[in-house]
């Protein structure tokens, strides 16, 4: 009997990234295996054809790539010749031969696809075929008809479990190996390592879209009562011609259901454009999600729901409404046939606020993130430092070559116009190194403190602009004859931590191998690791002018795009392999920055609805609350009131409902704000989500708003007749 697998076909791939030299863009590409699509189930490309099975043989390499359609639209204007042109992509030429359409291809992420055998001409000439232990692609299999799952589990779980004892055997490791195993359906919301991101930011993405809708079917409860309130002469002489509640209930119903089902049409022609919309006016085209964002029937039912279930709670205390009235008085048409609690409308009135509040909080937080990245003072120089991407590797480098490289380059853009000076640093900007232990030098290992350890250059404090407090920076003559230094600098952190206010400028740090080294300055504090927060205690070791290791930046001064075009010229003059593109540091904030401008667009587009929402709904709400106390407004008056205490006693009370509103709106934002920040929390950039002038301000802005649609009605309130309104009683 033969045995079958569960897998029919199984196909691999690797994420790399790239560089589209026709627009110098840095992008991703993906390796894969000529089966890649077909595993996928898509058998037909847009345009031209896919990999055949002999363009994936080991050893061969054919040149050429299969393109997404939204690739294809954006880099190449849609080009209905690109099939059998050459671009390039990393300094690769490689000739075009399919076109992925986006309904299939946004499967997996990726504009261009390439034969997995390419790998070594995008890694240095580094072969990953000839090293058997490493583990370089993702594998991903198509289950065989009449197999499940759990068939898989098992039989890859066997499989791990023989590849864990043999790589125990070969001593591969030395501690003992366990894989664990997840199977899935392969879809990205389903992988394991990302399931607890992915259920924060779904909250925090379905929360301001709940609290929207939220604030919708207020108003919508607003409105169906205003109606009820409207036709309450017509319901009573309904129920006096012997029609039965019942009856009267259930044509309510069906007119709610006739405004919820229009309105449920309106709103799936809207949901298909709007994506599209938004992101084209918020991202550039290129950038543009939207191209991969497709109708798909199962959104659209949900949508179907929602609105029925949201018309049916928003319609049910209408309803109610409509039949708590005297009928003789309804008859009458007197103004006191339909009445609604008080509360009712306090309640309707704190809740939008409350709702608004939070939307707004979120909006003021993220619009000023983008400001908050570009003037902040990080404590070193980013306009006029350059970040010069290296990838200087062994085997494709021996030693002697890679030092020789550098040197070739170093000379070369010290000799450009308008470049200062340049350095090297183990730890780039915007990461956080490894923490060791640093201690004084009478203390015994496991008694010191944890500190970073950044090896950088001898013109690294001058390149980057980082003051000393105390002390002397490093010099070319502290590297000793057998190139180890016995010096380093440390931060003021650092000093703090391990002298307190005592002068460290001469005393001895030991490192974690063994090295004694002497104080000579101290630095000023830096937020190189975490956007805006302060660097903790810091070591400053000097770089070996012999090591390959670390990061080049560039000081210079004059047009930065001009200088970053002749640094990239001189590099690949030495080495055309190399595919970074140099740019500043501030190139990198500033990107940062514009995609924070872009979700801060989306968010203000929120809460702007949600303002809008807001006001027009506590506008309507005063509005119907002034019409049901008008009686009560007459006899005050006929009291003695006047206009000016009634006009008060209306916006005093709604004072106290914005009070009341903000306080529940904090609330709410509390829990949000902390979900966030622990998304954020090993990112570099921290975000303050408890900033009082984030609250402040909103709270602010909400009031003058809310106020503001409180004024009309209150000042209705005081145009009421007495003689008017108690003629009849």
């Amino acid at each position: 009997m033969r045995w079958r697998t569960p897998w029919p076909t199984l196909r691999h791939w690797q994420t790399i990234p790239t560089t589209l030299d026709d627009v110098r863009k840095q992008s991703e590409s993906v390796l894969v295996t000529c089966n890649y699509f077909r595993v996928f189930g898509v058998d037909r490309p847009l345009m031209g054809r896919f990999f055949n099975p002999d363009e994936c043989n080991p050893g061969t390499l054919v040149r050429i790539a299969v393109l997404s359609e939204h690739f294809w639209r954006n880099y190449y204007s849609s080009d209905p010749l690109i099939v059998g042109k050459v671009i390039h992509i990393s300094r690769q030429p490689l000739t075009v031969v399919g076109i992925a359409s986006d309904s299939s291809a946004s499967l997996q992420s990726g504009g261009v696809w390439l034969p997995y055998t390419l790998q070594p001409i995008f890694n240095h000439g580094n072969n990953a075929f000839q090293s058997p232990n490493w583990a370089w692609l993702s594998l991903a299999g198509r289950l065989r008809h009449g197999y499940s799952r759990a068939n898989a589990k098992a039989e890859l779980q066997t499989i791990l479990g023989q590849r864990d004892r043999f790589y125990l055997e070969q001593k591969v490791f030395t501690l003992n190996r366990k894989t664990s195993l997840a199977v899935t359906d392969g879809s990205f919301v389903r992988n394991p390592a990302m399931q607890s991101l992915l259920i924060n930011l779904m909250a925090l993405m379905m929360g301001p879209l709940a609290l929207v809708l939220l604030l919708a079917c207020t108003n919508v409860t607003m409105l169906f009562l205003s109606r009820s309130i409207v036709r309450r002469g017509e319901i009573a002489v309904r129920l006096a011609l012997g029609a039965g509640r019942a009856r009267l209930m259930r044509m309510l119903a069906i007119e709610s259901f006739f405004t919820a089902a229009a309105a449920g049409v309106i709103s799936i022609y809207l949901a298909s454009r709007f994506p599209s919309l938004l992101f084209g006016a918020i991202l550039p085209i290129e950038d543009n999600p939207a191209a991969f964002i497709h109708s798909d029937w199962r959104v659209f039912g949900y949508l179907a729901a929602l609105v029925l279930i949201a018309t049916v709670a928003s319609a049910l205390a209408p309803m109610r409404e409509s039949f708590r009235f005297d009928l003789i008085t309804a008859l009458k048409g007197r103004e006191g046939a339909v009445t609604t609690r008080p509360r009712t409308t306090s309640a309707l009135i704190v809740t939008q606020l409350a709702m608004s509040f939070v939307l707004l909080a979120a909006a003021v937080l993220f619009a000023r993130l983008p400001s908050t990245i570009t003037k902040t003072d990080l404590g070193f120089e980013t306009h006029q430092t350059i970040t010069v991407p290296l990838e200087i590797e062994t085997p494709a480098y021996t030693k002697t070559s890679a030092l020789a490289f550098y040197r070739s380059l170093e000379s070369r853009i010290i000799q450009l116009p308008g470049v200062q000076s340049f350095a090297y640093e183990s730890i780039a900007p915007f990461s956080a190194g490894p923490i060791s232990e640093v201690r004084l030098n009478n203390q015994t290992k496991g008694l010191g403190r944890p500190a970073s350890i950044d090896n950088v250059s001898s013109d690294f404090f001058s390149t980057f602009g980082i003051r000393l407090i105390h002390g002397r920076p490093f010099q070319p003559s502290d590297v000793s004859v057998s190139n180890s230094a016995q010096v380093a600098v440390v931060s003021r952190a650092f000093a703090e931590a391990f002298w307190g206010h005592n002068d460290p400028v001469g005393k001895v740090v030991v490192t974690p191998d063994e090295r004694h080294l002497v104080v000579i300055g101290v630095a000023r504090d830096t937020c190189s690791e975490h956007f805006g927060i302060l660097d903790g205690p810091r070591l400053y070791t000097l770089r070996d002018p012999q090591s390959l290791d670390g990061q080049l930046f560039v000081r210079f001064t004059g047009n930065a795009a001009a200088v970053s075009a002749s640094i990239e010229k001189i590099v690949q003059r030495l080495d055309a392999s190399q595919v970074g593109i140099p740019s500043t540091i501030w190139d990198f904030l500033e990107s940062i920055a514009t995609a924070m401008r872009s979700l801060a667009k989306v968010i203000l587009f929120m809460a702007s609805i949600a303002i809008l929402l807001a006001v027009t709904g506590v506008f309507g709400v005063l509005t119907f609350a002034m019409s049901q106390r008008t009686r009560e407004f007459g006899i005050q008056m006929m009291l003695g009131a006047t206009r000016q205490s009634i006009f008060r006693s209306v916006m005093t009370k709604g004072l106290l409902q914005i009070a009341l509103g903000l306080l529940v709106g904090l609330a709410l934002a509390m829990p949000a704000a902390w979900a966030f920040r622990r998304i954020t929390r090993n990112s570099w950039m921290r975000v303050d989500t408890f900033d009082l002038s984030v609250y402040s301000m909103s709270a602010l802005i909400l009031t003058a708003v809310s106020l503001t649609a409180m004024f009309l009605p209150a000042l209705r309130a005081t145009q009421v007749d007495p003689m008017q309104t108690l003629r009849n009683e």
